[in-house]
């Protein structure tokens, strides 16, 4: 996101918060009301009549002006979007399309008319044709019969910026939801065409089907850009939808809706259709499942809250199936092929334990008899052995249909390692382990000898972590990453000590978390207790901190903390230094206290309210008020009073007893939270 987006976002966050009313049934939450987006389109235009996409949005953009006031968003309704070109393209004449089957341009003339009746695209003025940038426009395949066709946008892509954003994953929906809850979802029809090409930039676009020339008037699926400025358009909807207290998870054209009951689940589908018909958004009914289920298939996952796990769907796991017995049996595959097999097992990573782990030995083999631009797709390859006889894991049902919880087993063990060219050191609590490398291993690349200092020192320390969730604390970020990651592909010998490591403690029962610990603070004890305080450690101004807690009551222990700033006799610290700290806070039992304080780094946020929630903690919570983030909506349902916006003071956060300020504290937008967790509710 650049700066400008970002100001913009801030700047929408704020505004939303004083448009919005607070719900008069529970004033400890935000809440807005639909009725005002029930006005009549400019246009007058209707969800009855066919869906036109030209211009789709702009005849409601005074329902989108009450819901945000992001101006990028705000251009992109009113004007359409344009196109983020690094440097402008070169005019690039039309080519003759090539057909396999001669059926094949009747088809496309089909699918144009179809594109022309809805508005998704217009004829070339005559005095045009030919200048502009041609793309080629041809039919493929779809994997459940008949064919797609296809605007190849590759060669544009080329000169478009690149821009980064983030979009909601399986990673980020699976632990926000829980055993009991209920899902619809929404698919939005032909998503991308809600959006408006600005007129300058049609050009761009065009094609040729027979003897007319056409260009796109909509964003048109194959544009690079297309995913990000849909889910950052559709993104303030569900920042709107989230002051409703709705939980919405954006993917793209597929929005998921859950909730704690079945009637909360109807309202809000029943809200959530109401205000994408009001700005616009045509849901398409007969790819949506609008009848609250507890047992719901969203983006390749099967989430089911009877039994709290989420699977892998039975027809992916029959497409894996087929695949790789299709590459077992055959003596040489296409590079396609694999490429396919490939991708559909990283889409299970989510969704099936160890998936990660089993896919390497394609990953590593591919990616060394393929290079792409240089090696061709049809190009044919034997499989080696080995990799072979890994692909029998990917064969069985077990393995893959098992299912993993929507919450995984929370770390009750942490062990803090350190490695140099000489030796490797690690602690568990008291006790500690120490060792030298052999000649040959001294030779190794530090990274490597980092991640055997984790080996070395879970081996040592077996009888006391077999059967637990292991936390490992490391210096080293690629030790970080190879453990999160269960491997990688860019080091062939990382990757091999990384699946050692897994195996081994996949057949002690243990499993593994690694975080990045600063290295001042990762030595032995009297090093750790001099530690230096990390760029996230900010603290609460303490007149305000206390006011809090006159209002709500003085907590026990400061559960992100240091002995610098903590707020509390008692608190928890990261690397567990320092007098009266109580260790890591995501290894305590908060529900077994009356009252905490909790200012996580935002990082945290969700496993601290997941903890919350499930040990049935009461804390008083320090968080952002961002409704583009998931877990608002969960701050809002656990909160148990009025939540306080923190006033807007220079000195609010400071490190260094107040000699440094924070340098954005205008964007923080910092809201304290009262909450209890969902087993003191019963």
């Amino acid at each position: 996101m650049n700066n400008r987006d970002q100001d913009n976002a801030s700047k929408s966050e704020d505004s939303n918060l004083a448009r919005l009313p607070v719900n008069s049934r529970a004033s400890n939450r935000f809440d807005g009301s639909v009725e005002g987006l029930r006005a009549t389109p400019l246009s007058g235009a209707s969800h009855n009549q066919v869906a036109l996409f030209h211009h789709r949005l702009r005849p409601y953009q005074h329902c989108w002006s009450l819901i945000f006031t992001d101006r990028w968003v705000n251009d992109i309704v009113v004007s359409g979007y344009a196109i983020p070109f690094n440097s402008i393209p070169p005019h690039f004449p039309p080519s003759p399309s090539l057909f396999r089957d001669p059926s094949h341009e009747s088809l496309l003339q089909q699918e144009v008319s179809r594109l022309l009746t809805i508005g998704a695209v217009e004829r070339v003025p005559i005095q045009f044709r030919g200048r502009g940038f041609y793309s080629t426009y041809f039919l493929t395949q779809k994997k459940s019969g008949g064919w797609r066709p296809i605007l190849d946008l590759r060669r544009l892509n080329h000169y478009l910026r690149k821009q980064k954003f983030k979009m909601v994953t399986l990673a980020s929906i699976i632990p926000a939801l829980h055993k009991g809850d209920w899902f619809a979802s929404l698919d939005l029809q032909d998503a991308y065409f809600h959006i408006t090409i600005h007129p300058a930039h049609r050009r761009f676009l065009r094609f040729v089907v027979g003897a007319e020339h056409y260009q796109y008037r909509v964003l048109p699926f194959g544009l690079s850009a297309a995913p990000r400025v849909f889910s950052k358009t559709l993104a303030v909807v569900a920042a709107y939808l989230r002051r409703l207290n709705i939980a919405i998870f954006p993917y793209l054209d597929d929005c998921l809706l859950k909730a704690p009951t079945r009637e909360e689940a109807t309202w809000a589908v029943t809200t959530t259709t109401a205000v994408f018909e009001a700005l616009g958004l045509i849901i398409n009914v007969g790819k949506s499942s609008l009848v609250p289920s507890q047992d719901l298939e969203f983006i390749g996952a099967r989430l089911d809250a009877l039994s709290a796990r989420v699977y892998l769907p039975a027809t992916r796991f029959q497409m894996i199936r087929d695949l790789v017995r299709t590459v077992s049996i055959a003596p040489r595959s296409s590079i396609l092929t694999y490429l396919k097999l490939l991708g559909h097992m990283a889409a299970t990573t989510y969704v099936v334990a160890h998936a990660r782990l089993h896919l390497r030995s394609l990953q590593h083999w591919l990616f060394k008899v393929y290079t792409p631009g240089v090696h061709a797709v049809s190009k044919t390859v034997s499989i080696p052995r080995q990799v072979r006889t890994s692909l029998i894991w990917w064969d069985n049902p077990q393995n893959l249909l098992s299912g993993v919880p929507f919450h995984a087993q929370r770390p009750t063990v942490q062990i803090t390692t350190d490695a140099s060219l000489i030796g490797w050191g690690a602690h568990l609590q008291q006790h500690r382990v120490q060792g030298l490398w052999s000649a040959q291993e001294s030779l190794l690349h530090i990274n490597l000898l980092e991640l055997r200092a984790v080996s070395n020192a879970c081996r040592h320390f077996l009888q006391r972590i077999r059967g637990h969730a292991v936390h490992i604390l490391t210096d080293n970020i690629c030790t970080v990453y190879y453990i999160n990651r269960q491997g990688g592909a860019r080091s062939r010998s990382l990757c091999a000590e990384a699946i050692r490591l897994w195996n081994w403690a996949i057949h002690h029962n243990i499993t593994l978390t690694a975080s990045y610990l600063q290295g001042k603070d990762n030595t032995i004890a009297d090093a750790l207790s001099r530690h230096f305080l990390p760029q996230h450690e900010w603290e609460l101004h303490n007149e305000v901190a206390h006011g809090l807690f006159r209002l709500w009551g003085f907590p026990s222990i400061d559960l992100f903390a240091t002995r610098h700033n903590k707020k509390c006799h008692h608190y928890c610290s990261r690397a567990g230094t320092g007098k009266n700290s109580l260790g890591d806070a995501l290894l305590l039992n908060w529900g077994s206290h009356q009252l905490l304080y909790a200012f996580p780094h935002l990082p945290l946020i969700p496993r601290a309210l997941e903890k919350i929630a499930t040990e049935g903690a009461t804390v008083i919570f320090i968080a952002p008020f961002w409704p583009r983030q998931t877990w608002l909506t969960q701050l809002s349902r656990m909160s148990v009073a009025q939540p306080q916006r923190l006033p807007l003071m220079p000195n609010l956060l400071s490190q260094q007893h107040g000699s440094m300020l924070h340098p954005s504290i205008d964007r923080m937008h910092l809201t304290a939270w009262l909450l209890t967790g969902f087993s003191h509710r019963k």
